[in-house]
């Protein structure tokens, strides 16, 4: 089993993990989060799901009903299962455009939070002038992309180089 193996099927599995992982524990495994202390949190996840808080009263998983969120969630899942596909019949065209698709979900991610598309244009418009849903701080509130989002680029960029080295 050559090296280029190895990395696609991790890749594969740390693409998968990180949109199931949000359901285990999504405080810690969020694509994007929102933590006001006590008052508000938001733990947004893979396939558009939300969980959180308002005043202490817990809610979600929720649907946010927003495409963008949902392809993430496809993109990223595609992408693993057929940069997995490529690594165990070990096709390189296919593990690189297994790789290519799963680093298009945070891509996109990322693209919905600078543009502030879908759920994210509401939050955009209440921040203040200059601020980007991206990342920031603000009296007591903290916000910005989180776990899930890194373990999906780090993934994304282990599954070109591994569909690469297949």
């Amino acid at each position: 089993m050559g090296a280029g193996k190895i990395l696609a099927i991790i890749a594969a599995i740390v693409g998968i993990l990180s949109v199931v992982l949000y359901h285990v524990l999504p405080e810690l495994f969020c694509y994007w989060r929102l933590d006001g202390g006590a008052a508000i949190s938001l733990f947004v996840g893979g396939f558009g799901f939300s969980n959180g808080s308002f005043m202490g009263i817990p809610f979600g998983p929720e649907y946010a009903d927003d495409i963008f969120l949902l392809l993430v969630g496809v993109l990223i899942i595609a992408g693993s299962v057929l940069l997995l596909i490529g690594a165990l019949v070990e096709n390189k065209a296919l593990g690189i455009i297994g790789g290519l698709v799963f680093l298009g979900g945070p891509i996109l991610h990322i693209l919905a939070l600078l543009l502030g598309l879908g759920m994210f244009e509401g939050l955009a418009a209440t921040l203040p002038p200059g601020s980007t849903v991206l990342f920031g701080s603000q009296a007591g509130i903290d916000w910005g992309i989180w776990i899930g989002t890194y373990m999906a680029i780090g993934g994304g960029v282990l599954g070109v180089i591994g569909g690469a080295t297949l």
